[in-house]
């Protein structure tokens, strides 16, 4: 080691100064290219990589943000689905409906003379269950049974209304007597053919 410092003393000085800035021009060019460099390029690509990760969050954040909105739509569909399958169902359930129907207009004190489903007539979408019904009562009667029917969960018209009074009974004025026709629906499983067969 003392000889190398020695021989490095021998050395003109101009000559040391040049030989030190070469030595730390070297040292900085290696470090430039060993170290510095090489970090650069991994802290550009780290900073390329955290950019990318920032955008994937945010993608993530808004399609969660997207999905909780569709889940409370599906919900809300399948809800409103619920409701609709009361009002209009797949399966025609007659006999415990015209029941139910049946039921009330007795609850209500009328008097059924007739009470006959008739031919289901079949739509694009949907099918028709008819019943042909005479019922003989008061008007409260007739107006309590007729509330009762509007206020079912299951679709069901009253048309085709013809009111008459009869002139005997109790009611000195006589009862009314109203021959009606009660159309419930269900829903067609299968309307191309229930559209073709009505062609």
């Amino acid at each position: 080691m003392n000889d190398i410092i020695d021989k490095f003393n021998q050395i003109p000085l101009a000559q040391r100064v040049i030989l030190l800035i070469l030595t730390m021009v070297a040292l900085g060019a290696a470090f430039w290219f060993l170290a510095y460099e090489p970090m650069q390029s991994d802290l550009k690509s780290n900073q390329s990589q955290l950019q990318e990760l920032k955008h994937k969050k945010q993608d993530l954040a808004r399609l969660k943000e997207k999905k909780a909105r569709i889940q409370a739509k599906i919900a809300s569909l399948e809800q409103e689905l619920l409701i609709a399958r009361e009002k209009l169902p797949e399966s025609a359930e007659i006999p415990s409906l015209l029941q139910r129907i049946y039921n009330q207009a007795n609850t209500a004190g009328l008097d059924i003379r007739t009470f006959e489903p008739m031919e289901h007539q079949t739509q694009s979408y949907y099918i028709e269950i008819p019943v042909k019904m005479q019922l003989v009562g008061t008007y409260d009667e007739l107006a309590n049974f007729f509330y009762y029917v509007g206020r079912m969960t299951r679709i069901v018209n009253v048309k085709n209304l013809d009111i008459k009074r009869e002139k005997s009974g109790i009611n000195e004025n006589g009862n009314l007597v109203v021959s009606a026709q009660a159309t419930t629906f269900q829903m067609n499983s299968a309307p191309d053919a229930g559209a073709a067969k009505k062609k």
